[in-house]
């Protein structure tokens, strides 16, 4: 590296971490986000779920004394309520559920016919729709004890009702797929979200906060050329960004190992290779590099602070429609043309390497174009801190 530009760098580095917002907003805030949300939501889904188990609040209607509700009742985690309209009490919140058996449940049963009953529950409410797959559960067991019932007395093996069984194997472990699946689906929003928004600040201090600050006009009077200027600038703001993405990786990573988290209880099987983590980080370096570059223009062509991050607003929204673009798709089949198509191509190549897939086509084309786009950046980004009349604009 040229020495002016290590000197610019370092010059720009000291000046960034030197601001306590900075270290907080840039590294502590994408380092604990994913962390502390992870563990709040983990509890506060935890407990509507051990609530529930516990003290399952319901107002049930048992017009003929049934086998039904004499199951229910025998439960002791499932409090009754009497003396309420039972679809109001769901509807305020007082119950989670309304069940209503008929009168003649036990008759049709005894005679082997169907019956049916009722459940009123409130979709809008977890504690409800959890309440309501607890009940379906205690009245699925009844059911398949009717079954059994039914068949002994007819001298039927009970396994007739399976004539087939299914042995499920797969080359991984469950806890392992489904920690992929979820790194499959953030990683690569992690990866364009904070490659652009992680390099807003410094692009924006940089460019036009030097020219409020007045301080970009000597620092173009030095010995050092405007090259060497903006390459030191484009470098430094290109280290935050990779930083604030490397931050929010860990923090993700940290976030699924959290035991009773919203990833479940935590596993150490979830993970990703050397191999990944390294093809990852070089082109999130490079994805930052172009974000970099193209954030630097604009700010350098903003008249004033405010006015930059104005213009450069966009860049926290655009990287989401990319990464959404693949966030569903299967690893395995991305079609081509993905990875040809600008942002689209980062999380699509990115989403194939979290579950394990070395195409080094699709790598190779991938960083081929994004290498393009971050020289058209750079030319960009060079051609306004060129020009007079967009570094002395006012």
């Amino acid at each position: 590296m040229n020495k002016l530009v290590s000197v610019i760098l370092l010059k720009e580095l000291k000046d960034m971490l030197r601001d306590k917002k900075t270290i907080i907003v840039s590294l502590l805030i994408p380092l604990l986000l994913m962390p502390v949300l992870s563990f709040i939501m983990g509890k506060t889904m935890n407990s509507a779920e051990v609530d529930v188990n516990q003290n399952t609040k319901i107002v049930m209607v048992d017009k003929g004394d049934s086998s039904l509700g004499k199951v229910l009742k025998k439960d002791k985690s499932i409090k009754f309520i009497s003396g309420t309209d039972g679809q109001e009490a769901v509807k305020d919140g007082k119950a989670l559920l309304f069940v209503e058996i008929p009168k003649d449940f036990d008759l049709f049963i005894s005679k082997g016919n169907n019956s049916g009953i009722k459940i009123f529950y409130d979709n809008t409410s977890q504690k409800s729709s959890i309440a309501l797959s607890k009940v379906t559960g205690i009245i699925d067991e009844l059911s398949k004890e009717i079954v059994g019932s039914r068949l002994t007395k007819r001298n039927i093996d009970i396994k007739i009702l399976t004539p087939i069984t299914v042995a499920k194997t797969s080359f991984q472990k469950e806890e392992s797929a489904q920690g992929q699946i979820v790194l499959g689906m953030l990683i690569p929003i992690f990866v364009l979200l904070y490659s652009a928004t992680g390099t807003i600040a410094a692009a924006t201090d940089l460019g036009a906060g030097e020219k409020e600050r007045g301080t970009l006009e000597p620092l173009l009077t030095t010995k050092a050329g405007r090259h060497y200027i903006l390459t030191g600038k484009l470098y430094a703001i290109t280290i935050m960004g990779f930083i604030v993405s490397v931050c929010s990786m860990i923090g993700l990573l940290v976030s699924m190992k959290i035991p009773g988290g919203m990833f479940g209880n935590g596993s150490s099987s979830i993970g990703l290779g050397y191999k990944s983590i390294a093809l990852i980080g070089v082109i999130t370096i490079i994805t930052t590099m172009f974000f970099g570059a193209l954030e630097l223009a604009v700010s350098i062509y903003a008249r004033s602070f405010k006015e930059a991050q104005t213009y450069l607003t966009p860049f926290s929204i655009v990287p989401i429609f990319a990464a959404y673009g693949t966030m569903y798709m299967d690893a395995k089949n991305i079609p081509f043309i993905y990875f040809n198509i600008p942002l689209l191509s980062v999380s699509s190549v990115v989403k194939e390497l979290t579950s394990g897939i070395y195409n080094y086509g699709h790598i190779g084309i991938t960083i081929v174009w994004s290498i393009v786009y971050t020289i058209a950046a750079i030319i960009l980004a060079r051609h306004m801190f060129n020009k007079e009349s967009v570094i002395f604009r006012s």
